[in-house]
């Protein structure tokens, strides 16, 4: 596939402002227009340097999915520019398109806020975004995995429940000491969910350990940062209790913060509307732990938080509402305190699940499977990945939920509450042609697979090609393939 290049386009608005040398400056004529060459791209490109300015939205911890020929906005902390433009390009793919994108408009409020289009020709995949400022000189700053773009969001999606990630977590050893040296259980996930390859992934907290030793969530924190660029969806994630212990002069939440952005936070699928909560809200003092001995671990949800959530819910009350977070309202925590403290604000957030018609709320913490349904709110618990186990039916797994029409249609992979265990779902490459996909699930599953081969026409047997990108010699074949449940099959080129 051709490298894309799409003409910048930016429309300076009379009554918008604009940072200049630090400076508030008045837009001059509303329709001046910049056009920037793709000859001055490529000058523009040899003589970037890295910016110093952060990325606020979109992010990899909550990425923008956008319909082809879609608008959305980016927001990067204030700097001095004279010029601004964005680009896309693909996510840790060997062949790389580089798509620049058409800002319609910006304005600042603190932070710079771009309104970016999507051209109707960007190939439907995950992309990092760049966003390039002009000030004697070019800067540049990147966000991996921030963009997702699709054909449509019709009301008819698939995503996953991921939670209890727990990289660094050494308890996993009693339940597979080989699988949890490396964190392997936790990168088998990501490999079987990219073969499921669903619309997104929601994470609800509890992605580190941080219990163990001094600067712990210093090597956690970039270690787990790593693993999450592994997958090719769309990823949300929203923190637990062992993300932001205080503990050896480290505060999780701080790093938090620097890798993943704010501790709570919502986001618009189509017709839905998700709310990625912090129920470990607890003010600092009451999140200090020493070593393995923490004084609270459960949950708990703050006034200002509270607040926040009602306001979300009341802003978005025609929408069809999900929530998200890592301990279960419906639960009282008080024995995940060693002071017996209750799960403040979980009544309070109760009551709004009620009056605004939460549809689904999901969440983790016990390490186990478990649905209810109360007040015709389906309430979904799921299994840990990587750690140690609370039931005897317990594993380590995931869950797939599927959407119908904007409702969930199905969740469980066997009833009544059952999440799909992980090391079921397994490939290897015999070679660059050639597949082998193992199911062992006692279900059918849909797999993509990404051939990477030398550029030329191929034809592919038991799977259907959907996509190809090429270049530099290289040609990416995207295929589909269905998988039936107990089989194994080859899929392969010609």
């Amino acid at each position: 596939m051709k490298k894309f290049v799409v003409c910048m386009t930016l429309i300076l608005f009379l009554s918008t402002p604009s940072i200049f040398d630090g400076k508030m400056v008045e837009r001059g004529n509303e329709n001046e227009i910049f056009c920037i060459s793709s000859e001055k791209i490529e000058r523009i490109e040899g003589d970037i340097e890295n910016a110093t300015f952060k990325i606020l939205q979109p992010r990899c911890s909550a990425p923008a999915i956008i319909e082809k020929g879609g608008i959305f906005t980016i927001v990067f902390e204030k700097c001095s520019f004279t010029q601004i433009f964005a680009k896309i390009s693909t996510a840790y793919e060997p062949v790389v398109d580089e798509i620049y994108l058409e800002v319609e408009e910006f304005y600042e409020d603190g932070e710079i806020y771009l309104s970016a289009r999507i051209p109707e020709n960007t190939p439907v995949e995950l992309y990092n975004l760049t966003v390039i400022v002009e000030n004697n000189g070019y800067f540049a700053k990147t966000e991996p995995r921030a963009v997702s773009v699709v054909d449509e969001i019709d009301g008819n999606f698939t995503f996953i429940h991921l939670t209890d990630f727990h990289i660094g977590d050494i308890r996993g050893f009693k339940e597979n000491i080989r699988e949890t040296i490396g964190w392997k259980a936790a990168k088998k996930c990501v490999e079987e969910i990219n073969l499921i390859h669903p619309d997104f992934v929601i994470i609800t907290g509890d992605l580190v350990f941080g219990q163990l030793y001094p600067f712990e969530y210093l090597i956690e924190y970039r270690s787990l940062y790593r693993i999450l660029q592994q997958f090719d969806v769309p990823t949300y994630l929203c923190p637990g209790n062992h993300d932001g212990y205080v503990q050896c002069g480290e505060d999780g939440f701080e790093f938090w913060q620097e890798y993943f952005g704010p501790l709570y936070y919502s986001f618009d699928y189509g017709s839905t509307h998700w709310i990625m909560a912090n129920s470990y809200d607890w003010p600092k003092p009451s999140r200090f732990g020493i070593s393995y001995i923490v004084f609270n671990w459960g949950g708990y949800i703050g006034r200002e938080q509270l607040k926040w959530i009602e306001s979300d819910l009341e802003k978005n009350e025609e929408k069809i509402k999900f929530l998200a977070l890592h301990h279960n309202p419906l639960w009282e925590t008080k024995n995940d305190s060693l002071l017996k403290n209750e799960y403040e604000g979980r009544k309070e957030l109760l009551s709004m699940i009620e009056r605004y018609g939460v549809k689904a709320v999901f969440d983790g913490h016990v390490h186990y499977d478990n649905v209810t349904i109360k007040n015709g709110t389906l309430y979904i618990t799921t299994t840990t990945a990587s750690s140690s186990l609370s039931k005897e039916d317990a594993y380590w797994g995931y869950r797939l939920i599927e959407v119908k029409n904007n409702s969930i249609f199905s969740y469980n992979y066997k009833e009544p509450e059952y999440s799909i265990p992980s090391y079921m779902l397994n490939y290897t490459f015999e070679n660059e042609y050639r597949v082998r996909v193992e199911n062992n699930l006692d279900m059918n599953v849909s797999v993509r697979i990404v051939f990477t081969v030398p550029s030329g026409e191929y034809e592919v047997k038991n799977g259907e090609i959907f996509m190809e990108r090429e270049g530099n010699g290289i040609k990416q074949i995207y295929v589909v393939s269905k998988i039936e449940k107990k089989t194994e099959k080859e899929i392969y080129l010609l």
